[in-house]
């Protein structure tokens, strides 16, 4: 019953008992009257005492893990409540699961985990914790908002890739590039003052002892080693919603491509289409890796910048002797001539062709001329069927060679 309800009722029983003379009607119109008194004092207390705490497992998964929730509810009133309704606000994928408890008063705790799927990429806010609560008949309502929020990022998948082999480096000799390199590298550019934080073994002792305090080297980044990722966002070629999206698949590539470099300890860089040319440097080690997962969590196709312009835009920006691999669905033979000048530059070059399901004959046609021309151009290439696992990359390419 709503608090309108009772109302209603209530004034209508007293009408009835004035009007009528009943001392029945009088005595239930005051009954009436004092048990709403009565269930709201009980719904504004029953949430007195109550404290919520939640805590996330991790503050990073990939898709598909499992992330959990662990919450505890204290009553540190001497009454206990006899129902209590706890949910959470959230921009999460899909609803998170609210409980109702009871809990007795006088230091009481009830404890319980959620666990929930992580079905999407991105950056997800968890909070705050709503607690509902009212009077036994249901007729006052009590809510009250706990501020908890909690930051959770779903990065891509990570798959092991057993047939893509790293392409080999030209070392050129060390060339002072201007750019720090958050990890050790082989090439110091200078030295600094200390700072919390940093490693002991980057502290430079011969200067910290003639100007009697900590100074640490910094390092330059190695250019020899780098790998480009060039990961095509335009959306005029990407396909299809979910983890079967060109997309989404195309982004699960680049992730995997990222782990595997960065485990065999080479400097991975990375560069978006779409929008405009969002380019990360090259860097290594785990540093390097949560911030290229953090990038990938959150991008989304959009925009109309093709990857044969981007390309051609930061082809400068490439050393002899790095290697650049193109992970795109685009089925225009435009970045076929951009992909074979790096060739030409002394850059090794990959391609990854990610295909969907929605195609035609005039697109298995762009499909096959592309491949040709990509072949006569001597890009090793890998397509991505969409019924193909991502672990099979280059396992064709792989037989061909043998």
């Amino acid at each position: 019953m709503r608090p309108w309800h009772f109302a209603v009722l209530w004034v209508g029983i007293f009408i009835a008992a004035v009007a009528s003379g009943v001392e029945l009607l009088s005595y239930l119109s005051y009954l009436l009257l004092f048990v709403g008194a009565a269930m709201w004092v009980t719904a504004r207390l029953t949430l007195e005492g109550l404290t919520i705490k939640r805590t996330v497992g991790q503050a990073y998964a990939h898709l598909g893990d499992k992330i959990d929730l662990n919450y505890e509810l204290r009553n540190d009133h001497r009454l206990g409540k006899l129902w209590v309704e706890v949910s959470e606000q959230s921009n999460w994928p899909e609803p998170l699961t609210g409980r109702v408890l009871s809990i007795a008063g006088r230091g009481s705790t009830r404890r319980w985990k959620v666990s929930v799927p992580a079905l999407r990429r991105g950056r997800f806010h968890l909070g705050p914790i709503v607690l509902r609560s009212g009077d036994p008949f249901g007729l006052f309502a009590t809510i009250a908002r706990i501020p908890a929020d909690a930051l959770i990022l779903v990065y891509p998948k990570v798959l092991p890739l057993p047939f893509w082999q790293l392409p080999g480096s030209f070392l050129e000799g060390n060339v002072l590039t201007g750019q720090r390199s958050l990890q050790s590298t082989s090439m110091v550019m200078g030295i600094r003052d200390y700072r919390p934080g940093d490693a002991v073994n980057r502290i430079h002792w011969p200067s910290s002892v003639r100007h009697r305090g900590l100074y640490v080297k910094e390092f330059e980044l190695d250019k020899t080693a780098d790998l480009w990722i060039y990961l095509d966002l335009e959306r005029h070629w990407h396909r299809g919603e979910g983890e079967t999206s060109t997309e989404e698949r195309a982004v699960t590539v680049a992730a995997s491509v990222v782990a595997k470099a960065l485990h065999e300890h080479r400097n991975v860089g990375l560069v978006t289409t779409g929008v405009r040319a969002e380019i990360l440097h090259p860097d290594r080690g785990t540093k390097q890796f949560g911030r290229l997962m953090q990038y990938l969590a959150e991008v989304s196709v959009g925009g109309s910048r093709t990857i044969a312009e981007v390309m051609v835009e930061t082809l400068p920006r490439l050393r002899r002797g790095a290697s650049v691999l193109l992970i795109t669905p685009s089925l225009d033979r435009a970045w076929v001539r951009p992909a074979s000048t790096l060739r030409e530059s002394s850059i090794s070059t990959q391609a990854v062709l990610v295909g969907s399901q929605d195609t035609d004959e005039r697109d298995r046609a762009r499909r096959h001329a592309l491949l040709g021309e990509l072949a006569v151009a001597g890009v090793r290439t890998a397509h991505l069927l969409p019924s193909m696992n991502i672990e099979d990359l280059f396992h064709e390419a792989m037989n061909a060679i043998a």
